[in-house]
């Protein structure tokens, strides 16, 4: 469903976009972002938001439970995005995140630790930055 939204988001603009644009061109303020309901059903047994953001090639996704914030699954995928796209080296051409688990499986564990979203500073995400090398856009 998140391949339809960002296809049918894609598809609605005046000038559709590329989906592999110069990585300086990247804004991920302005990303491709989406919210959709699950009904009750396999695999979630009760109805969930799903909250999606689409940069370049990669579409991320958080299933959200009706308690959960919103404003915050999107400030927290706008946050994962670049930080997928550098470590997994996703701004290579060719370059795959399938071909990459373990990197994808330690980057969520650091910003959604037992997937629970987390209000994370700007002193917490530069030093997250420095530790894997990640050269931040002034």
């Amino acid at each position: 469903q998140v391949t339809t939204q960002c296809h049918l988001l894609r598809s609605s603009l005046p000038h559709p976009s590329s989906p592999h644009v110069p990585p300086d061109a990247v804004s991920f303020q302005s990303a491709p972002y989406g919210v959709f309901q699950l009904p009750p059903g396999d695999p979630f047994p009760e109805r969930v938001t799903v909250t999606w953001i689409q940069v370049m090639a990669l579409a991320l996704a958080l299933v959200c439970e009706p308690q959960e914030n919103l404003a915050l699954a999107e400030l927290t995928l706008r946050r994962l995005a670049p930080r997928f796209l550098a470590s997994l080296r996703l701004l290579d051409p060719g370059a795959n995140a399938l071909l990459h688990p373990d990197a994808a499986d330690g980057l969520l564990e650091r910003l959604l630790p037992h997937g629970e979203m987390l209000f994370l500073n700007e002193g917490f995400i530069q030093g997250m930055d420095r530790e894997m090398g990640i050269k931040r856009a002034r």
